[in-house]
C-alpha cells in the first residue's frame, strides 16, 4: 500500500528537521575551541575537524605524576601531538607507536622515532589549520620548547615545564596561557605579568599551593572549557 501524502509530508519534515539539527549542532561546535583536561601537561584541543593533543601520551603515573585512562583519546582522528620535552611524565614513544597522530617534537625527540608522521622541527610550523611556533627554553639538561599556537584566529601558549620567565613575559596579545605553578609563582615573585585574557594550571599535584595570581584557573582532571572563535574564523 502506497502511503499517503500527509505520511509523506511528515516524513519530509522529519528528515529536515534532522538536517537542521545536525546543522546547528555542527555550526555550534565550530564555534569554539573545546579543551578537556588529561592530566600532567596533557589536553585534548577539538575544533571541529581537527584535534590537538599536547604532552601526549605520556607514560601514566610517571615519577608520581597524574595517572590516566587511554579511552581519554578514543576515536580521536586527525590528532597532533606537541611535545614540549622528551621526559616520560610527556611523552612515551611507545604508546605513540600505537596511534596515527602527527607529532610536532624537539629534534632530540623526532630523532628518536621512526615513523613519516614527524613534521620536521623548524621555528614555525603547520599542520592542517593548526600553526605552531617554538621558543627554546630551558629545562634542567634536556632539549625542551615552548610553543605558541595560532588556531582559528586564537593565540595559545603552552609553556612547559620551563621555570625561565624570560620567554613568557615576552608574549603578548595572548588568549590563553598555559603554566605550571611554579612558572606563575616565579611570575609574581618578579612582579611580572602574563599579557593574556586567561591563564590555566598544568602539571599540578593535588595538594600543590598553586598562587592566586591573574585570576588563573586549575581544573581537575576531566574537566572542559570553551574558548569562543572569532566571528571573522568561522
Amino acid at each position: 500500500m502506497r502511503p499517503s501524502i500527509a505520511a509523506l509530508r511528515r516524513g519530509l519534515t522529519a528528515v529536515l528537521l534532522l538536517i537542521n539539527s545536525i546543522s546547528v549542532s555542527s555550526s555550534a561546535a565550530a564555534d569554539n575551541l573545546h579543551f578537556r583536561f588529561i592530566g600532567n601537561e596533557a589536553f585534548l584541543i577539538t575544533g571541529g575537524r581537527n584535534t590537538l593533543l599536547t604532552d601526549f601520551p605520556y607514560a601514566s603515573g610517571a615519577f608520581g605524576y597524574m595517572t590516566y585512562d587511554r579511552a581519554a583519546v578514543d576515536g580521536v582522528e586527525n590528532a597532533l601531538c606537541l611535545i614540549t620535552h622528551g621526559h616520560a611524565d610527556h611523552f612515551d614513544p611507545r604508546l605513540f607507536a600505537a596511534t596515527k597522530f602527527a607529532i610536532i617534537a624537539p629534534p632530540s625527540v623526532l630523532g628518536s622515532l621512526d615513523t613519516p608522521r614527524k613534521i620536521a622541527f623548524a621555528p614555525e610550523m603547520t599542520y592542517r589549520e593548526i600553526t605552531v611556533k617554538a621558543f627554546r627554553t630551558p629545562h634542567g639538561d634536556i632539549e625542551h620548547f615552548s610553543y605558541l599556537v595560532r588556531w582559528h584566529g586564537l593565540r595559545m601558549y603552552f609553556a612547559g615545564d620551563t621555570g625561565d620567565v624570560a620567554e613568557l613575559s615576552r608574549q603578548s596579545g595572548l588568549d590563553v596561557a598555559f603554566v605550571t605553578p611554579w612558572l606563575l609563582k616565579a611570575m609574581k615573585e618578579q612582579g611580572k605579568r602574563i599579557r593574556t585574557k586567561q591563564i590555566v594550571i598544568y602539571h599540578q599535584t593535588p595538594d600543590e599551593d598553586v598562587p592566586f595570581y591573574q585570576d588563573r584557573r586549575a581544573l581537575k582532571q576531566g574537566e572542559s572549557f570553551d574558548l569562543r572563535i572569532p566571528h571573522s574564523e568561522r
